[in-house]
């Protein structure tokens, strides 16, 4: 490869750090700046890394050393990558000859490597366009080819990427995401799109999720709501409130629906007692279901058996109290917390898409509402009344 094919400063082209998503340090390196081959002569001889090798060598001749300056300057470079490194030190340390081969032949074809190992690694970590993008420049295997594709190529499908992102972002999504979303969609250039991707969507999430919490107070079981009122007060941050809208509030709509649960059994007829035992000692899908519609079936089962003794008239009284017909079923869209139906929503995010997960306030409410909603009705003090009781039974 001649040098005069490939002429240009070090590091012409800037590829961003932040986009590039492969792991090693390469790449990270890498990122900062695409290396192309400068001509020796344009090179300045300057000595910026010492490898144990004078800029010049008594006896050598003008050419040899600019070539060892040329030489020095590429190894100054971070954007160097490991296979022109190591052939470039391998030749400082020959003769004038074995620099003037590096220079002619080894770079070319070490550079061809080394992009092909970066192309590899941004190609494997991104987006389906990304790896189109990178396959396609891959299957060419030129200097020319991979050099377009860290320059520009990776860039411009990413955008396309991140698009789709924003895209899959909107179904459940709350207020603040769906606002942002929808700008970005009309307007947002390349990287305001990206910056959103990365991190912007986490901040405008934990503001959505913020409102999703405030609204599960108002008819949220005590274990709910005291789990709520400590996360808010130790001003969470994005991920902790992403946690608790996730996975912690299912658990502790679990522990309300079994302490509810665990206060009806005193006194229940023979068919309620059965079906709330057998509910607590199954999953929190099966208190969600006694909650929602087995206790009815099995106060149904008492009734009609005609068992109207002190127990069943008293399992009654309570049942009803505690998730009966005063507390019956409302939408979760209208309610967004605990119901009579017990926790019966999905214990998984709306509008999550993947490695960044995607959802929103007026689907996190959703959540809360269809997720979870134990019939609470007995007000709270019979439900601390019955996690004592089961805390004493435990102990």
């Amino acid at each position: 490869m001649k040098l005069s094919r490939i002429a240009s400063a070090v590091a012409t082209a800037a590829i961003a750090p932040a986009v590039l998503l492969a792991p090693s340090a390469f790449a990270a390196e890498a990122s900062a700046a695409m290396v192309t081959k400068p001509a020796a002569p344009t090179v300045p001889v300057t000595d910026p890394v010492d490898n144990g090798q004078q800029q010049g060598k008594p006896g050598e001749g003008p050419q040899a050393a600019k070539d060892r300056a040329a030489i020095q300057a590429l190894l100054a470079d971070p954007a160097t990558g490991p296979g022109v490194r190591e052939a470039a030190e391998k030749a400082l340390k020959g003769t004038p000859e074995d620099m003037r081969k590096f220079l002619d032949v080894e770079w070319g074809k070490q550079q061809l490597e080394d992009d092909r190992m970066l192309v590899a690694q941004i190609t494997e970590a991104g987006g389906p366009a990304v790896r189109k993008a990178g396959n396609a420049a891959l299957a060419v295997n030129t200097i020319e080819a991979l050099s377009e594709f860290l320059r520009n190529g990776q860039h411009i499908a990413r955008f396309e990427d991140d698009k789709g992102e924003l895209a899959r972002m909107l179904p459940g999504a709350g207020k603040a995401v769906t606002e942002a979303v929808n700008k970005l969609l009309g307007s947002g250039k390349r990287e305001e799109v990206r910056e959103f991707v990365q991190t912007g969507q986490h901040k405008a999430r934990a503001e959505d999720d913020r409102v999703a919490l405030q609204g599960m107070l108002k008819d949220a079981g005590p274990g709910l709501k005291e789990g709520i009122v400590k996360l808010l007060e130790k001003n969470p941050t994005p991920a902790e409130l992403r946690t608790f809208i996730t996975t912690t509030q299912h658990t502790l709509r679990d522990d309300d629906n079994a302490v509810l649960i665990s206060a009806m059994v005193k006194g229940a007829g023979p068919e309620l007692k059965k079906a709330a035992l057998a509910a607590l000692k199954g999953t929190p899908a099966d208190r969600i279901e006694f909650l929602k519609n087995g206790q009815h079936t099995a106060r149904a089962k008492d009734k009609a058996a005609g068992d109207s003794g002190k127990d069943a008239k008293a399992g009654t009284e309570d049942g009803d109290k505690n998730g009966g017909k005063d507390s019956s079923t409302k939408s979760a869209a209208d309610t967004g917390s605990q119901t009579g139906t017990g926790n019966a929503g999905k214990a998984t995010a709306p509008g999550s898409s993947g490695p960044l997960a995607s959802t929103g306030a007026n689907a996190q409410l959703a959540v809360a509402a269809g997720a979870g909603a134990a019939a609470l009705g007995a007000g709270s003090g019979l439900l601390y009344a019955g996690r004592r009781r089961r805390a004493a039974t435990k102990g």
